[in-house]
């Protein structure tokens, strides 16, 4: 993809230089920076091809794509609305430390979606998200936490915050360990 782009690129430039003069009022068509395609996609609301741009980088590792497949699964757009799958990408990009991906996961066990309700688990994905936040990020995220506190035993939120330890001292290994 990126050669096409490159020599899509440089046929423009010589083109334009063939002819002798370079007319201001046209205008070259922006080309998305190699790894940026799916974005564009989403920009456009393309999602499918979004999707099928996103999955390929998120096999290889990438945080940002496998968080962004996750939201797409999760939301039903451009891929079969599908949780498990949604999950699976959220898991992958919050062990690498995506704040988001732990939000949407906390999100995802606080209202039990493609998982049991557990609000322990939920709580922790909170504070983790949290704690690689800063700002007003971190704010919501607090709230959101303590939204969720309000709802949970002194003995449940005790196990959340043994859950965070244990986490953040695994460097995001045994997270969803209780």
């Amino acid at each position: 993809m990126f050669v096409g782009v490159l020599i899509l690129t440089s046929a423009s430039v010589m083109a334009a230089a063939d002819s002798g003069r370079i007319d201001s009022k046209k205008t070259i068509p922006a080309i998305p920076l190699a790894g940026e395609e799916p974005y564009e996609a989403l920009k456009r609301g393309d999602f499918r091809l979004a999707a099928g741009l996103f999955y390929p980088l998120a096999e290889r590792g990438d945080a940002r794509a496998q968080y962004n497949l996750g939201l797409l699964y999760a939301s039903g757009l451009g891929v079969t609305h599908d949780y498990q799958a949604a999950l699976k990408w959220h898991r992958m990009a919050a062990k690498q430390g995506h704040a988001g991906a732990q939000s949407e996961l906390a999100q995802m066990y606080s209202k039990g979606q493609g998982v049991p309700q557990d609000y322990t688990l939920a709580h922790m994905w909170y504070s983790v998200a949290a704690e690689s936040l800063s700002g007003g990020s971190k704010q919501e995220l607090a709230k959101d936490r303590e939204k969720m506190a309000s709802r949970m035993t002194p003995a449940q939120i005790e196990k959340a915050q043994e859950m965070v330890q244990r986490c953040l001292e695994s460097k995001l290994k045994k997270c969803d360990e209780k």
